[in-house]
């Protein structure tokens, strides 16, 4: 009961003084004594908000640096995202372009009937430099054998020369144990396509009553007792080479392949 009359003596001098206020004149007693108390709190208001204003802007400055990392890490992480993206569209971009590649190789009529095409991906690539060789991802689960040419979009990449199940080890045409015959077109100048510790290709043992010029395109032969089969474009003439003391021209070849890009490629399996 204590409670309940204090509360309500509370109560009536709060209606009270709110009528009084109301009730007087802007210059009565009420509105002067708020008019004392403002000017005695003022300085004591401002003084204060002057003393507490390098904190708060401190911890402004603190909010503010944490937003601005925050946004930053944002950022960057949509910028890796975007890098990304662009990264898988021209990757996507470049298997297409190749696949377009190796489609057009394969519809090449230079493929006797029975022939059939296995497409693979290069999985390694030789670490001796001396040897340029590459591993492809078939072998022998799906047809591959020794000796088998492979080939991608622009023309002879090599031949296998060894075979596991699911894998295979091919020999580039750069390789200094490579060897391929080979013919110039036009003409027919034929001769045997040589690698090097270097890389470099050579078109040898053409007969100097062979007319070969620069520019001229270098395919494979397809001897009897050839591995590959006729036409396959091998490179370009780069250079003929003609010494009177030397019994045959020196042809410099220069690849249709870029050996250094080799991704996808074909078997061919006979």
């Amino acid at each position: 009961m204590r409670r309940r009359a204090i509360a309500a003596l509370l109560l009536v001098l709060s209606v009270a003084m709110l009528t009084l206020y109301f009730s007087t004149s802007g210059g009565g007693f009420i509105h002067g004594a708020q008019e004392t108390g403002l000017r005695i709190v003022a300085p004591l208001q401002s003084g204060s908000a002057r003393a507490v204003k390098p904190f708060r802007d401190a911890w402004n400055w603190v909010g503010d640096l944490f937003h601005a990392k925050s946004e930053n890490a944002n950022l960057r992480q949509e910028v890796a995202q975007l890098r990304t993206s662009a990264a898988e569209g021209l990757s996507v971009a470049d298997q297409n372009t190749q696949l377009r590649e190796l489609l057009h190789m394969s519809g090449e009529t230079i493929y006797p009937q029975g022939v059939r095409l296995v497409t693979s991906r290069v999985i390694a690539r030789s670490t001796v430099a001396w040897y340029s060789t590459v591993t492809i991802d078939v072998g022998s689960d799906q047809g591959v054998q020794v000796y088998d040419a492979v080939v991608n979009g622009q023309g002879l990449v090599g031949r296998v020369s060894a075979v596991t199940g699911n894998s295979a080890q091919v020999t580039l045409l750069t390789d200094q144990q490579s060897f391929v015959d080979a013919m110039v077109v036009p003409g027919r100048a034929d001769g045997v396509l040589a690698g090097s510790v270097t890389g470099d290709l050579t078109l040898q043992y053409v007969d100097k009553s062979q007319a070969v010029k620069a520019g001229q395109y270098v395919v494979t032969s397809g001897l009897k007792s050839s591995i590959f089969v006729r036409g396959i474009p091998i490179g370009v003439v780069e250079n003929v080479g003609n010494q009177d003391v030397e019994l045959y021209q020196n042809i410099a070849v220069k690849p249709l392949v870029d050996f250094h890009r080799l991704d996808l490629v074909m078997v061919v399996i006979k």
